[in-house]
């Protein structure tokens, strides 16, 4: 059983949309416009640079 999740993410800076995995050990990067979205943590990837639009099963 996995103890994270996925989540639909929205770039602050161009509002585009991107998966994520809310354990994520390394740092995330908008696949458009290259803002930092999120930045390790040691459990939960804290989120930087997005917003979360959904938490998917």
């Amino acid at each position: 059983m996995m103890s994270g999740k996925f989540l639909k993410v929205s770039c602050r800076d161009c509002s585009s949309e991107s998966i994520i995995f809310s354990r994520a050990t390394i740092p995330i990067a908008c696949a458009v416009c290259g803002a930092t979205m999120t930045n390790p943590s040691g459990g939960k990837a804290q989120l930087v640079g997005c917003s979360v639009v959904e938490i998917l099963e």
